[in-house]
């Protein structure tokens, strides 16, 4: 090995990734605030850095921790980029809609636990492939079409070039590499019907609309966990309480926090906790689930079952008196929600201390060397 390949690098993947998360959290300040074009270039950035840790990680080779780190920023950055849309204050696009997405999300990583823990492997779909890359999309379609709703003019050429420009992708592709590109060819289909909600002069409608597909592309992502594997996994007989556990919880959780996002007056800097940590958890699960090491059905439950059990009796408190009313006569909901929060985060940590052996780099090694040896 020569002195200049034996160097470690000044900046790594990995350092990339985890300064990723620092803005995260700013941004979702500013999409709240409404300073719409400082979000959409503070998104554009934190989406750009996904490309600058990959290159690295390319070409100082990966690593255990930077797998784990990486898909972890990107739900994360999606978590805190599209939950204000949902909440009520900005109702840029139906809470529903963002909930259900969230809601294949959780699902996913569940199912995949559960597949990790039997050593089965599923091929991930063309969509799975795009299902991340269409996320962010979306986000700034949705920013650009609330930063321009009030230049028609603008926001028609804008949708125009966002079919053309991909038609001219495929066409160039093609020409130069004989090579057929069907993800540019979908975004251009996908966004033509743009232009007639545009001429319906109704921006809420048109971001639904974007909102729609978002939701049906991320699904449709999940088919073969939800389907094939699903019906794998019920096949071999062995599917336990450690498995029910965290599929229920995958749909309660997300359910929880955009209801209470919509009827109560829940901080929302605890229901983004709630969301960022709980899906940033998910990949570790998924890692030690492998190992053989995924937490247990109690453990899961008391952490997932119990936050949403209690941003449900917010809710329910909320109905009974009004979310407003609620928060000025009974600050139990508003306490209930930052307890739902502290459930989680302390869960998660708990979480990540007990799998830090399959994830630092060195431990794993020397475990891994350790049990070669004997």
């Amino acid at each position: 090995m020569t002195e200049q390949a034996g160097k470690r690098p000044l900046i790594t993947a990995n350092m990339v990734t985890v300064v990723r998360f620092v803005p995260m959290p700013i941004l979702c300040w500013l999409i709240y605030d409404e300073q719409i074009w400082l979000a959409l270039i503070l998104g554009t950035i934190i989406g750009c850095t996904d490309f600058v840790d990959g290159y690295l990680a390319r070409k100082h080779g990966p690593t255990v921790l930077g797998g784990l780190l990486d898909p972890m920023a990107d739900k994360v950055f999606i978590a805190l980029a599209y939950l204000p849309f949902a909440d009520p204050a900005l109702g840029w696009v139906p809470a529903w809609a963002v909930a259900l997405m969230f809601m294949r999300e959780f699902l996913v990583t569940a199912l995949r636990s559960a597949y990790e823990q039997r050593g089965m492997s599923l091929k991930t779909s063309y969509f799975g492939k795009v299902k991340t890359w269409t996320q962010m999309q979306g986000l700034g379609m949705i920013l650009l079409f609330m930063l321009l709703a009030d230049q028609r003019d603008v926001l028609y050429g804008l949708i125009i070039a966002l079919i053309a420009a991909p038609l001219v992708a495929v066409l160039v592709l093609y020409l130069v590499r004989r090579r057929f590109w069907p993800g540019a060819l979908l975004m251009s289909l996908l966004t033509l019907p743009l232009l007639y909600f545009h001429f319906l002069d109704d921006i809420r409608l048109t971001m639904g609309f974007v909102m729609l597909v978002i939701v049906v592309l991320t699904w449709l992502s999940g088919i073969d966990y939800m389907l094939v594997g699903l019906r794998e996994l019920r096949g071999r007989g062995d599917f336990g309480m450690s498995d029910l556990v965290r599929i229920l919880g995958a749909l309660a959780l997300p359910a929880a926090i955009f209801a209470a996002l919509t009827e109560t007056a829940v901080p929302v800097w605890a229901l983004g906790t709630v969301l960022a940590v709980e899906l940033a958890v998910g990949g570790l699960d998924n890692l030690l689930s492998h190992h053989k090491m995924g937490a247990g059905a109690l453990v899961w439950a008391l952490r997932t079952w119990g936050a949403s059990a209690l941003l449900l009796v917010c809710v329910a408190l909320a109905l009974n008196e009004g979310a407003a009313a609620a928060a000025e006569a009974n600050p139990l909901p508003l306490w209930l929600g930052v307890a739902a929060a502290v459930v989680s985060v302390l869960g998660v940590v708990r979480e990540f201390w007990r799998g830090r052996d399959y994830y630092i780099d060195r431990r794993l090694r020397d475990k891994a060397m350790a049990a070669n040896a004997a």
